[in-house]
């Protein structure tokens, strides 16, 4: 295996440059790394990623390494795996140090382990404000915040004879415990049965899950008053109650609100879902969330819910403006594309930016428009390939190009034919429709056959566009 292959080279690779600084003063930390081979592996592979050097051999990097003798594989390997080490435990200090509530808690848990009871003393106040004032309403936050009251019952029986201590322990100290791990608990289960129930549906399995006990505990304990249990409890709703529009403006008003106390993990999660149940009703036809869903993305770019380190993915890009193109708003279509085209990636954004202002053109008629737009397309890429060849048959078509049509449709059935890489119904259904535009153009002044073409249309469900292709018959008949 070359050294591009290992670990440690894919994992160095993958990290962003601020990232890869941070790592870098961690190996350069004697009390986190003292062995200067490990130093100097980390040197010389992070000087070759910053100025783009090609990779060089193992036996290469054995020399500059600064080991002596012949090459030995297994030791070149222990090294690399010791630098991956190092990097296991960059990552936990850094999660440390993002983590404000687990770090009380460690300092807490190892203060007590040490014996170190003025310090204790000093953490508790400390430690109680930073649990106050957090925004934080995660499972996590419960589940740390019950860590902490079970570590103050601890020190009532370490440090009892200390008066001070008393204020930290009360009548409540044990309701207040039970209270975080339930609703840790209460989470995880609701957290864990949307997971199952969204996998079941996307994967058309049937998995029954079973949360009575957890709705119990819900009721009895009053736990729909914490608004993490609420916004988890309105999720699992939407997902198991068929007439659930009202759960879904709920849900949606309440994450307005609150999302913003939750971990970007979370607010992800709470997110998807309100998506997930707009697409749900935009796919069975609902005009009433074509503009919801409209709204819900425009929230997710605004907070970036739905952009992965920034950048949106060209199918989000695309579901959106021709879901704005059905509410017929051209105006807030081309205002979207214009705005967040610098949002995809940088190779996608002129395929992107001229076949969806094509688009637009189609809605408004303007047909010369939409081949002057899907001249500058690329049809390398696959998908816009086929999909700027529809629109191109379809506006000479509505602009009785008759001839330049009638070589198109010739030119797209023989790339249908040897195209290797397109999946098989879909091609099937793009063949049918190069076929039946191509009778349709011939048949244009003879109404049997064109009474007839509409029948077969009728009755072929797999005919790529067939409702277009209907309403040009019907313009004829």
């Amino acid at each position: 295996m070359s050294f591009e292959n290992t670990r440690i080279f894919r994992l160095l690779s993958a990290l962003d440059p601020v990232t890869l600084n941070r790592f870098e003063k961690f190996i350069y930390s004697p009390y986190f790394n003292k062995n200067q081979k490990i130093t100097n592996l980390f040197d010389i592979v992070n000087n070759d990623l910053r100025t783009g050097k090609a990779v060089r051999s193992k036996e290469e990097l054995w020399e500059e390494i600064g080991f002596s003798g012949p090459y030995k594989d297994i030791k070149f390997r222990k090294l690399c795996n010791d630098l991956v080490e190092r990097y296991e435990r960059f990552v936990i200090v850094e999660k440390m140090e993002s983590d404000e509530l687990l770090k009380s808690n460690l300092l807490l848990s190892a203060l007590k382990e040490f014996g170190n009871e003025i310090l204790i003393e000093k953490h508790l106040s400390k430690s109680g404000t930073v649990f106050e004032r957090t925004p934080d309403r995660s499972s996590d936050f419960f589940l740390q915040k019950y860590l902490y009251e079970k570590a103050l019952q601890s020190l009532k029986t370490n440090y009892e004879k200390k008066e001070d201590i008393g204020k930290y322990i009360n009548k409540d100290s044990y309701l207040k415990l039970q209270r975080q791990l339930n609703g840790f608990y209460v989470l995880e289960n609701l957290r864990y049965a949307i997971d199952i129930i969204t996998w079941s549906k996307q994967y058309k399995t049937e998995i029954d899950v079973e949360l009575d006990e957890i709705v119990k505990l819900i009721q009895s304990e009053n736990l729909d008053n914490i608004i993490s249990v609420k916004v988890y409890w309105l999720i699992y709703q939407t997902l198991t109650e068929e007439d659930s529009k009202e759960l879904y403006y709920q849900l949606k008003e309440l994450a307005r609100q609150e999302i913003y106390v939750f971990p970007k993990s979370e607010q992800a999660e709470i997110f998807d879902a309100l998506f997930s149940y707009c697409i749900k009703w935009v796919n069975r036809g609902d005009k009433e969330f074509l503009r919801e869903y409209l709204d819900i993305h425009e929230w997710g770019i605004r907070e970036e819910f739905i952009l992965k380190k920034g950048i949106l993915s060209p199918t989000s890009f695309r579901n959106y403006v021709v879901i704005g193109l059905r509410l017929d708003d051209f105006e807030r279509v081309e205002n979207y594309i214009n705005t967040n085209i610098k949002l995809l990636e940088e190779f996608r954004r002129e395929n992107a930016l001229n076949f969806n202002l094509a688009r637009v053109q189609w809605y408004k008629k303007n047909f010369d428009e939409v081949i002057s737009y899907l001249s500058r397309v690329n049809y390398d890429d696959i998908w816009y390939n086929i999909n700027s060849r529809y629109y191109l048959l379809a506006s000479y078509y509505e602009l009785d190009e008759l001839d330049v049509l009638e070589s198109s449709i010739d030119s797209f059935l023989a790339f249908l034919r040897r195209e290797k890489s397109i999946d098989t119904n879909r091609k099937k259904n793009q063949i049918h429709f190069a076929n039946f535009l191509k009778r349709l153009v011939r048949y244009q002044t003879d109404k049997q056959k064109l009474l007839k073409l509409r029948e077969e249309l009728e009755d072929n469900k797999t005919v790529f566009n067939r409702s277009w292709l209907i309403e040009k018959i019907d313009e004829l008949i």
